[in-house]
């Protein structure tokens, strides 16, 4: 189904579960979606999002480093949108890279995540090493801390990407 995410076409409490994976960042009207989400979903439905962390993404900065994003969210901005939204519950996770791919970030200048945004930008092909490396990245590369997990090695401040799970009441 394509369908505009600020009106989707479902009727009201009609889905268990909303999945939205790396969209949430390139969209204008946040709020519009994620309420949206809240119509549709059943009641105790879920809503899985996950989105750029702006602290590591683009830090210190108004507006985002990635030109396809609108507007970036830390862990406490995800939190407040859903909850605004009439989420009752928001569980919160952070993304981290894990030891295989610090050491890829390490052979691309520091992020493997910035090479790819740099070629993007200038209209220009990936060297067949970057190329390699972001095909062999697996699920087994990265660690996923809850918030409110005790991990002395990873904040959530500090993770790459967040995913936040909110139940509608």
């Amino acid at each position: 189904m394509q369908a505009n995410l600020a009106a989707l076409p479902l009727p009201d409490a009609s889905v268990d579960v909303v999945v939205n994976f790396q969209v949430i960042e390139h969209l204008w009207d946040q709020g519009q979606f994620v309420r949206e989400c809240a119509r549709v979903l059943r009641p105790s439905g879920l809503l899985l999002v996950s989105t750029p962390n702006r602290i590591t993404f683009s830090p210190g900065r108004d507006t985002p480093i990635n030109p396809f994003h609108t507007r970036e969210l830390n862990a406490d901005e995800l939190t407040e949108l859903l909850v605004d939204a009439g989420f009752a519950e928001v569980v919160m996770y952070g993304l981290f890279h894990g030891p295989r791919l610090r050491e890829m970030d390490a052979r691309h200048g520091g992020s493997i995540i910035d090479a790819q945004i740099a070629r993007a930008v200038a209209d220009a092909p990936w060297p067949a090493e970057l190329a390699a490396d972001v095909a062999a990245v697996t699920t087994a590369d990265f660690d996923v801390v809850s918030r409110d997990e005790r991990d002395i090695n990873h904040d959530i401040q500090d993770s790459l990407d967040l995913i936040a799970i909110a139940v509608r009441p």
